[in-house]
């Protein structure tokens, strides 16, 4: 299930389903191989950074408190300062939408994407953009064009895959099946590590790397399709006919964060893109491609954060709610209720979080009618500050952002 303009709107709409998992307890996680945490990470006190924001995706912490935010649906970036003022640091294109952003050492890195998931490859433009300090704007590449050539997911296949020709004759045309990965860019999320930026791509469903100087792009790692299981509810409520219960749909792994954890290893945050299924997490080994699923069963984790001491912070989009995955356990805990949290990073013994993304109410799905009479959706997205009183980062060991720890003049 590729994505559609505005982002959020199709974030919503490829894990609508699973809304009615936002009460279930939190996930279990396979074992990282670290020792227990001594004690879990706990909040304390939660203030406020700044409001007014429109559907603020992604996050990424600066010098002085500092915030650069993506301004998804705005498709611009901007900087919080100490104040809670804000900056604009790319107004952006019109009709693009701004979905990913890091920063490191001055710079800020983000993407500006169009025509994506709408089934017109040529129309796909996805510009990876860096400003720095003094304001300046450049396009490194167009992660679309690389798509366009490489198209890495396409050794996936994804739908059902063994399912009878009666069976399949059942199936809604609507619900993408039997299918390989398409030519689509949509990135998520950036990261500046040595030797480039990393790029996790919606889209592609592929874990990218690119060249700051000379804007060549690679492929790192593939995601593999996310395999669920289709229960009798599950089929009702995705419209499968009954045949499909017991079977499998492999849905594609939707990339939506990345964190560098101490171990070495990319932490990477995943939706399903199709029918049924969980959040999960994935780690890839940066130097093999190896993909691991760390943690399974999460309502749409779209940020993640690691911290020095390998706890796993997740925000929960629908399920109004950041839950941790304790150092050395296999269970993700309720850590803080909020409303709607898309992004989550780390600063020292804070953890920061954008919230109210999706405006009251959401979206409508694609294709929905709307009445041409109701009010505009009210923007009130917010970047909070959640003090920890045990867990965090106190000496400082990652970046921001999760990238390895760098001589920072930012």
């Amino acid at each position: 299930m590729k994505k559609r303009t505005p982002s959020l709107l199709s974030l919503t709409a490829a894990t609508a389903l699973l809304a009615g998992l936002a009460g279930a307890p939190p996930a279990a996680a396979g074992y990282r191989g670290h020792h227990p945490s001594p004690q879990p990470p706990v909040a304390g006190e939660v203030t406020t950074v700044a409001t007014g924001l429109i559907t603020p995706l992604r996050i990424a912490l600066g010098s002085g408190r500092s915030v650069d935010v993506a301004q998804s649906m705005a498709g611009s970036v901007v900087r919080i300062g100490q104040g809670g003022g804000l900056t604009t640091l790319d107004p952006g294109i019109k009709d693009y939408a701004a979905d990913a952003v890091s920063r490191s050492r001055g710079t800020t890195y983000y993407t500006l994407t169009t025509g994506e998931g709408l089934g017109v490859p040529e129309n796909n433009v996805a510009l990876l953009r860096s400003v720095d300090r003094r304001g300046n704007i450049r396009t490194i590449t167009d992660l679309a064009e690389y798509e366009r050539s490489a198209n890495p997911d396409q050794v996936n296949t994804y739908g059902f895959r063994d399912l009878d020709a009666e069976c399949l004759a059942q199936i809604d045309p609507m619900i993408p099946n039997g299918y390989t990965g398409v030519q689509d860019s949509h990135p998520y999320d950036t990261m500046r590590i040595r030797g480039g930026i990393l790029v996790a791509d919606a889209g592609a469903n592929a874990i990218l790397k690119v060249s700051e100087r000379s804007g060549e792009t690679s492929t790192v790692a593939v995601l593999p399709p996310a395999a669920s299981p289709i229960t009798a509810q599950s089929a009702t409520e995705n419209r499968l006919p009954a045949c499909t219960v017991g079977h499998e749909y492999f849905a594609e792994p939707v990339p939506t964060d990345m964190a560098m954890g101490r171990d070495g290893r990319l932490y990477v945050a995943t939706l399903p893109g199709g029918p049924g299924g969980p959040g999960s997490i994935y780690t890839v080994n940066l130097r093999t491609g190896a993909v691991e699923l760390a943690a399974t069963g999460l309502v749409t984790p779209t940020g993640i954060a690691v911290s020095a001491r390998g706890d796993i912070y997740v925000a929960e989009l629908f399920a109004n709610r950041i839950s941790v995955i304790p150092r050395g356990t296999t269970t993700a805990q309720p850590f803080l209720e909020v409303v709607a949290p898309a992004d989550v990073e780390l600063r020292g013994s804070a953890l920061y979080a954008s919230t109210d993304a999706i405006p009251p109410g959401g979206f409508p799905e694609p294709g929905e009618p709307t009445d041409p009479n109701a009010p505009p959706p009210v923007f009130d997205g917010k970047v909070i500050r959640i003090q920890l009183t045990s867990g965090g980062d106190p000496r400082g060991l990652a970046e921001p952002d999760g990238a390895p720890a760098e001589p920072n003049n930012d």
